[in-house]
C-alpha cells in the first residue's frame, strides 16, 4: 500500500485487514449452507482493532489471498475492486419439497471502491446476483418463476480523531426468503424483501480500554412471492417492521491480541398493522461477556455468553427470556490445515408470516486444507434448529431441525481467476408444536431433503 505522496508501505497489519475484508466479501459469498442470520459476534469482534486483534492470516485460504493479493485498479487515492462470477449446477429441492429439482444458474457482478488514505477511510460497494431456474417439469410447470435477483449498495467510512474513531455506514439491499432457509415456514416461491440499514459508532481508546457506543436503524419491507401454486403468492407484508438497536461495548486488552469484552444491547421493533394479523411490536434487552483470544498462532478463540429478554408491547404474547451464546474456535495445526468450529444461540426476528419470533441454535465444523499450491479443499458439517412461536397468543408454533454437510474444491489458477466445485447435502424436518402438534410436509413446510452441486468460475481484481 502506498500513499498518494509516494510514501512507502504504512502498516502491514492494516494491509492484512484490508485484504481480510476483501477476502470475506469474495470467498464468504460461497459459504456452504450457512443460515442467513447476522451474528452478534461479527459485530463485536471487528477484524482489525489496533492493539487488540492478532494476526489472523494463518487461515489457509487467507494466506493464499495474501500471497496473491487482488491489487485492484488504482485511480488517484482510491482502489476499485471489480468482481464477476458464473455458476451452473443442479438444485434438488428448489421449493423445499419433492419433485422441485432442476438446473440452477447463478450470475453475480460487483464493484467495490476503497480509499487509500493514511488517516481516514471511505468505501462504497454494489453487487447484483441473479438466480435462474430455466427448466420447468411436469409437476411444477411454473418452476422457472422461482428465479430471482438480489442486489445491494452500501457506503461507509471512518474518521480518525486522534486516538478515537467515528464510523458511519448505510446500505440498501433487495433480497429474497428461500424455502430452504432455516425458519422460513410457509415460504414456497422466493419472497422479496428490502432492507435499509444505517449505523453510527464511536470508539474511545485508552491505553488498554476501549469504549464503543453504537446505534443502528433498520427498515424491513416484505412483499409477495411470484408463482402459480397456492402457497406461492402468499403475502408476507405483516413481517415488515422498523428496528432500532443501541449497543455499548467495553473491551479490555489483557495482552497484545487478547481482550475481554462486555456488551449491553437494547432494541425496539415496530411492525406494520394488518387487518388480519397481530403486530408483534417488542422491546428487548441483553447482556453479554466474552473473550477475544487471537494472539496464539495455533489456537484462536472468540466467545460470547449472556442472556436476552423480549417483551411484546402490542398484539399480546408472553415475554421470552433465553440464554445467548456464540463461539468461534480456530485451530491451525500447520500451514496446510485450518479447522473452524462456530456456534450460536439467540433470539431473532421472524422470517415467517406464521411466527412471532425465533430462537435459533446452530453449530458448524469446517475444515480447510491446501491440497496443492493454489488448490484448496473445504468440508463442513452442521446442525441447526429453530423454535418459532405463533403469530398470535396461544397459537401453534413451529420447530425445524436441519442437518447439513458439504465439500468443495477451489483452484486459484491465477491471481484474478478461480474455479470452484461444490456439493451440499441438507436434511430438514419440521413439526407443529403447542396445541397442534404434528409433522408437516409439502411446499412451505420446512420438511425436505436437498442435494446441490455447482461448478463456477469467478474473476476478482
Amino acid at each position: 500500500m502506498t500513499m498518494k505522496s509516494g510514501k512507502p508501505f504504512l502498516d502491514l497489519r492494516r494491509e492484512k485487514a484490508r485484504l481480510f475484508l476483501m477476502f470475506c466479501g469474495v470467498v464468504g459469498s460461497g459459504e456452504l449452507g450457512s443460515p442467513a442470520y447476522a451474528q452478534l459476534i461479527t459485530q463485536s469482534f471487528p477484524s482489525e482493532l489496533p492493539g487488540y486483534s492478532a494476526d489472523s492470516t494463518g487461515i489457509v485460504s487467507l494466506r493464499e489471498v495474501l500471497r496473491q493479493p487482488h491489487a485492484g485498479i488504482n485511480v488517484g487515492s482510491f482502489i476499485f475492486h471489480p468482481s464477476v462470477s458464473q455458476k451452473v449446477g443442479y438444485n434438488g429441492s428448489i421449493l423445499g419439497a419433492s419433485h422441485t429439482g432442476g438446473l440452477e444458474l447463478d450470475s453475480m457482478a460487483g464493484l467495490g471502491l476503497n480509499s487509500n488514505w493514511s488517516r481516514h477511510s471511505f468505501g462504497v460497494s454494489a453487487s447484483v446476483k441473479n438466480t435462474a431456474y430455466p427448466i420447468n417439469n411436469k409437476y411444477y410447470p411454473s418452476l422457472s418463476e422461482a428465479g430471482y435477483t438480489d442486489w445491494n449498495v452500501a457506503a461507509g467510512g471512518g474518521l480518525n480523531l486522534g486516538h478515537d474513531t467515528l464510523s458511519a455506514g448505510y446500505s440498501h439491499a433487495v433480497k429474497h426468503l428461500s424455502a430452504t432457509q432455516l425458519g422460513n415456514f410457509g415460504v414456497g416461491y422466493p419472497v422479496p424483501y428490502a432492507v435499509d440499514d444505517a449505523r453510527l459508532s464511536y470508539r474511545k481508546n485508552w491505553t488498554r480500554i476501549a469504549l464503543i457506543p453504537s446505534v443502528a436503524y433498520d427498515d424491513f419491507s416484505f412483499g409477495e412471492a411470484a408463482g402459480s401454486i397456492p402457497t406461492a403468492g402468499r403475502n408476507t407484508h405483516s413481517l415488515s417492521h422498523q428496528l432500532e438497536t443501541q449497543m455499548l461495548q467495553l473491551r479490555y486488552e489483557i495482552s497484545k491480541g487478547n481482550a475481554l469484552l462486555g456488551i449491553i444491547r437494547t432494541s425496539e421493533a415496530q411492525f406494520v398493522s394488518v387487518s388480519d394479523g397481530h403486530p408483534a411490536d417488542y422491546i428487548s434487552g441483553g447482556g453479554f461477556v466474552g473473550l477475544d483470544l487471537r494472539a496464539d498462532a495455533v489456537w484462536q478463540y472468540r466467545a460470547l455468553i449472556g442472556a436476552e429478554t423480549r417483551h411484546f408491547v402490542r398484539g399480546g404474547g408472553r415475554t421470552l427470556t433465553t440464554p445467548t451464546a456464540e463461539l468461534e474456535v480456530i485451530w491451525m495445526p500447520d500451514k496446510l490445515d485450518t479447522f473452524t468450529l462456530t456456534g450460536q444461540r439467540g433470539l431473532f426476528d421472524p422470517t415467517s408470516a406464521f411466527s412471532r419470533n425465533q430462537i435459533v441454535s446452530t453449530v458448524q465444523l469446517e475444515e480447510e486444507r491446501e491440497l496443492l499450491r493454489d488448490v484448496f479443499f473445504s468440508g463442513q458439517v452442521g446442525f441447526a434448529r429453530t423454535d418459532s412461536f405463533g403469530a398470535s397468543a396461544g397459537s401453534a408454533g413451529h420447530q425445524q431441525v436441519q442437518f447439513r454437510g458439504g465439500a468443495g474444491v477451489d483452484w486459484q489458477f491465477n491471481r484474478d481467476f478461480k474455479l470452484t466445485l461444490k456439493y451440499m447435502y441438507t436434511k430438514s424436518k419440521s413439526k407443529l408444536t403447542g396445541s397442534e402438534e404434528g409433522n408437516e410436509t409439502g411446499i412451505g413446510s420446512g420438511t425436505y431433503t436437498n442435494q446441490t452441486v455447482s461448478l463456477g468460475v469467478a474473476f476478482t481484481r
